[in-house]
C-alpha cells in the first residue's frame, strides 16, 4: 500500500509555489496525499482532498485553534509522513507519534522582519523551533546560508537544500496578457514586482524609478497590508497613472502574467537576518518567464544571479545605479537566453529526487 503524506501550511495552498511543487512530486510518486491549509480556495487538488481551517486574523488564539484542528485531522488521516510547511505547523507535526516529520524552513522564521521589534514574540518562536526541530527527520532550507545558520544552532539536524524553483511545466505559453489587462502598449516598458506586499521589499523603489523612465509602467502582482501605503506613495510621486495593482494570483497562473514584463525586481532591504539571507522564488519565476532580474546585492541572490547571469544585483537604495542597470537591460536582448538557463538549471524538476529522499521514499545514492 502507498504511503500517506500530509502537507500542513498556514496559508492558502493554491497561492503557494512550494506547496504545489511538493504536492505534484508526491502525487507523481504515487503516494497518498492530504493537504491542510488555512485558505478557502478549491476543496481538492488533482483529486486529493484539501482540508480548510478557518482562523481569526490576529491574536495568539489562532495558533492554538490551528494546532487543535490540525491535530484532529492528522489523527483522522493517520499519515506516515508529515511536512510542516512553516514554523507554525511544526509543533503539531512533531506531536504525532512515529510519523516521519519534515520541517520546511523556507525562511529563518525566528529572524523574520516582523519579529525584529517584538523581542517577546521572537523569543517565543525561537523556543518553539528549538523544542521541535530536533524531533524531525529532515529540515529543508532554500539556500546555503539558511542551512549554515540552522546547523550552527542545531548541530544534530539533517538538512536538505531544496531551492524555491518553479516547475518547468509553468513556462509561459502566452495565454494571458498583462498588457491587455492594464492597456499598456508594446512600446512601453513594464517593471514588475510579484509577491506579498510588505515594507522593505523595494516596492516603493520601483514606483520611484518610474520618474526616470517616462515610458515605463510598474505592475505589482500580489496583496498584503502594505498596499494602501503604496497607493499613497504612487500619488505622492505623481506616478499613480503608471502604477498598477493586480492583486493576488493563483500560482499556476502567475508566470503567464509575468511574461509580459520587461524587468523583474527584488530590491529587498536587509532589515533582518531572514531578509539578509533572502533568495525569493520570484527570481527563478522571472527567469523562467524570460525576464531579466534586478535584485539587491545580498549574498544568496548575488551568488545565483551572477552564476547563471539572469540579471544584475545592486544596492537596494542606490537609485542612480539602479537607473543605469535598467538602461543596460533595456538595451540588451537576452530574454531567450535567460529562459533557456532557467529551464536547464533553475526548475523544480532538477531537485525532485532530493526532495523524495528527504521524505524517506528514496535512499541516498
Amino acid at each position: 500500500m502507498a504511503k500517506s503524506v500530509t502537507i500542513i501550511f498556514l496559508g492558502d495552498f493554491f497561492f503557494d509555489a512550494r506547496c504545489i511543487n511538493m504536492a505534484d512530486t508526491i502525487l507523481d510518486a504515487r503516494l497518498n496525499l492530504n493537504i491542510i491549509n488555512t485558505g478557502n480556495s478549491k476543496n481538492s487538488y488533482r483529486g486529493k482532498r484539501i482540508y480548510h481551517i478557518s482562523l481569526p486574523k490576529r491574536g495568539f488564539y489562532k495558533y492554538i485553534k490551528f494546532h487543535k484542528e490540525v491535530k484532529n485531522i492528522l489523527t483522522e488521516t493517520n499519515s506516515e509522513i508529515i511536512i510542516a510547511g512553516d514554523l507554525f505547523s511544526l509543533p503539531v507535526a512533531t506531536s504525532i507519534k512515529d510519523a516521519h516529520v519534515i520541517y520546511d524552513s523556507r525562511e529563518i522564521y525566528t529572524q523574520l522582519a516582523g519579529l525584529s521589534n517584538n523581542p517577546l514574540k521572537q523569543k517565543f518562536w525561537s523556543w518553539v523551533e528549538k523544542k521541535n526541530i530536533t524531533k524531525t527527520q529532515s529540515v529543508l532550507v532554500t539556500a546555503d546560508g539558511d542551512g549554515i545558520i540552522l546547523k550552527n544552532l542545531y548541530p544534530n539536524i539533517n538538512i536538505t537544500k531544496i531551492y524555491n524553483f518553479p516547475s518547468r511545466k509553468l513556462k509561459p505559453s502566452g495565454s494571458i496578457s498583462l498588457r491587455k489587462k492594464f492597456n499598456i502598449s508594446a512600446e512601453r516598458k513594464i517593471f514588475l514586482y510579484q509577491g506579498v506586499l510588505h515594507k522593505n521589499r523595494g516596492i516603493k523603489t520601483i514606483i520611484k524609478l518610474l520618474e526616470n523612465f517616462q515610458n515605463a509602467h510598474a505592475v505589482i502582482i500580489g496583496d498584503g497590508p502594505y498596499k494602501a501605503e503604496l497607493r499613497k506613495y504612487a500619488v505622492k510621486r505623481k506616478t499613480e497613472k503608471r502604477t498598477h495593482f493586480y492583486g493576488a494570483v493563483p500560482y499556476l497562473e502567475l508566470l503567464e502574467l509575468s511574461a509580459d514584463a520587461d524587468i523583474g525586481f527584488s530590491l529587498i532591504k536587509p532589515v533582518s537576518k531572514s531578509y539578509e539571507q533572502a533568495l525569493p522564488n520570484k527570481l527563478f519565476e522571472y527567469a523562467l518567464a524570460g525576464i531579466p532580474v534586478i535584485a539587491s546585492n545580498l549574498p544568496e541572490m548575488d551568488k545565483i544571479i551572477n552564476k547563471y547571469q539572469i540579471g544584475y544585483t545592486v544596492a537596494h537604495d542606490e537609485i542612480n545605479a539602479q537607473t543605469q542597470i535598467i538602461k543596460k537591460i533595456l538595451n540588451e536582448n537576452n530574454r531567450l537566453e535567460i529562459q533557456k538557463k532557467a529551464e536547464q538549471h533553475l526548475v523544480w524538476e532538477s531537485q525532485k529526487k532530493e526532495f523524495l529522499i528527504s521524505l524517506g521514499i528514496h535512499k541516498k545514492p
